[in-house]
């Protein structure tokens, strides 16, 4: 099994990426079809289905270095994405951003109790919507996040 709380974390990010459920009380199923790796290539696969969910990994900040540890900022891009036609993807987009800040909401002052052993807490950075268009049939919504990682010495 890997312990590498990197691994870990954006694994534990996924997973919980897929509680975003009708049964879970969000207001989408998106959580039923959360895919990794670089949006624009996801998009293009032939099985691609929506509301859909995809961690691409995003750009991290500068470490802040502990008493022997190090406290590494994992940058993501949580993409949401509707395919509901051109006039009425507001309200569906809107809806998914919703469930997924809902989902990445840290809870001061508490590990997030989703993020595995490692991982003390999670930045939400400001979302930004993309209307469907030039050439992409899907609305999306790009949300950045961090992952705050203890990485020490063993």
């Amino acid at each position: 099994m890997n312990r590498n709380p990197l691994t870990m974390g954006r694994k534990g990010l996924v997973q919980h990426l897929g509680t975003v459920t009708v049964a879970n009380g969000y207001a989408t199923n998106a959580g039923t079809n959360v895919r990794t790796g670089w949006f624009n290539e996801v998009l293009k696969t032939d099985d691609v289905s929506f509301p859909l969910i995809c961690l691409q990994k995003g750009k991290d900040l500068a470490p802040k270095p502990g008493p022997a540890a190090l406290l590494k900022f994992s940058g993501f891009y949580v993409v949401g994405a509707v395919d509901v036609g051109l006039d009425d993807y507001e309200d569906a987009l809107d809806e998914l951003e919703h469930d997924l800040l809902l989902a990445l909401m840290p809870t001061e002052g508490q590990f997030p109790r989703w993020l595995p052993r490692g991982i003390k807490g999670i930045t939400v950075g400001a979302p930004e919507q993309f209307p469907p268009g030039n050439g992409e049939r899907a609305a999306s919504v790009l949300i950045p996040v961090h992952l705050h990682t203890i990485i020490e010495r063993t």
